[in-house]
């Protein structure tokens, strides 16, 4: 009797191990079996494991991709890494406004920011949460060029969207910065920012995003803990290359920055250090180097490194007119067909993790069928 009632003592943790290796769609499913595995399963401490678990192991790792060029709505495709990206997917974007979907922002830990009207939305859950408008968007100056960013804040386990908006005010023109967090769910005017950004998308890493400028050949991070900017100079010692400063890219959780110079593509990895206080010091390192790039692409702009490989022998990297392997040791390029990718010449790419991770309050079903 002794030793069935140890074994039994070990049986939760044992479901709890089985259901951190499954889907979410699975996970979603097996909440109607009962109260415990439901609690289970909607706990924030099993959310952020099943999360951890797959990023730990590479595992539900997606590739989320949409017409760029197209002017109206557009639709979201999505392609497994598991499945070695052989399919293209239709992901079933919620219907908030006609042009929902004709944008993203960016992706953090499962959850995706849609524009233009802005909506955050995890795919795999089913749920979008319409945000509703900042205050900056009724102001009389407001011109409707904004950036977004989203992020997460792991000093205070808080999911932030970050916007910068161009204010026009008699006779100047400055950029309000206001955030919106998931826990305090409203609007908040942060300190404004000096300088004008070249990008709309704002760029997450290591707890920051980060925009590159127009005038003064730098880029911008915004801490989301401590909430407040630091420059991040030009990337100097680079000879005659080309510095794509609107091509920044997040990778493997860091930023980098291309370089183009007769067809050979230089990345350098953005290192930052905190210096205490408001004090951040940044300054660029080579990573690695793509020869040959012109035999591959089709863009004028480099190819933007999307993830590694699971043997991490290999680059996935993103064009407008598609994505393809590059060999780290061998520097051998290969095309990737998606089956079902239409052919267009806009797409552009993010990667993502499945999660349970939720959007917040007040959310939604995205319309696929809620019998989960």
């Amino acid at each position: 009797m002794k030793k069935i009632r140890e074994k039994s003592a070990l049986m939760p943790e044992l479901v709890t191990d089985i259901l951190l290796r499954l889907p979410v769609s699975s996970l979603l499913r097996f909440r109607c079996l009962s109260r415990p595995v439901c609690s289970e399963i909607d706990s924030e401490k099993f959310v952020k494991n099943h999360l951890n678990s797959s990023i730990k192991r590479r595992t539900r790792l997606k590739l989320i991709f949409f017409d760029s060029v197209l002017k109206g709505p557009s639709d979201l495709y999505y392609a497994e890494f598991d499945d070695d990206l052989v399919y293209a997917l239709v992901l079933n974007k919620p219907l908030i406004s006609p042009h929902q979907a004709s944008f993203v922002y960016g992706s953090c830990n499962g959850l995706i920011l849609l524009g233009w009207d802005l909506a955050l939305w995890n795919p795999f859950t089913m749920r979008y949460k319409k945000l509703p408008l900042c205050p900056v968007q009724t102001l009389p100056g407001y011109k409707g060029f904004m950036c977004c960013g989203l992020g997460y804040d792991s000093a205070h386990d808080d999911y932030m969207i970050v916007l910068i908006s161009e204010v026009h005010d008699s006779d100047r023109v400055f950029y309000q910065v206001w955030i919106f967090g998931l826990k305090s769910d409203f609007w908040r005017r942060s300190q404004d920012l000096k300088d004008d950004v070249n990008t709309q998308v704002g760029h997450f890493a290591n707890g920051a995003l980060y925009w590159a400028c127009k005038r003064k050949n730098k880029c911008v991070g915004f801490d989301l803990a401590k909430e407040v900017f630091f420059d991040i100079p030009l990337l100097s010692d680079c000879g005659p290359a080309s510095i794509f400063w609107d091509s920044l890219v997040v990778f493997g959780g860091n930023v980098y920055c291309p370089t183009l110079h007769d067809g050979t593509v230089e990345y350098y990895l953005l290192v930052s250090e905190d210096k205490g206080g408001d004090v951040v010091e940044a300054s660029w390192r080579k990573e690695f180097t793509m020869e040959n790039v012109k035999t591959i692409m089709d863009d004028v702009f480099p190819p933007w490194p999307l993830a590694y490989s699971k043997d991490r022998n290999s680059i996935l990297l993103g064009e407008v007119g598609g994505v393809f392997w590059h060999n780290l040791e061998n520097g051998r390029k290969q095309r990737v067909n998606i089956a079902g990718q239409p052919e267009v010449r806009g797409f552009r790419y993010n990667v993502c993790w499945e999660s349970l991770v939720s959007v917040g309050k007040d959310s939604a079903f995205d319309g696929a069928a809620e019998g989960v």
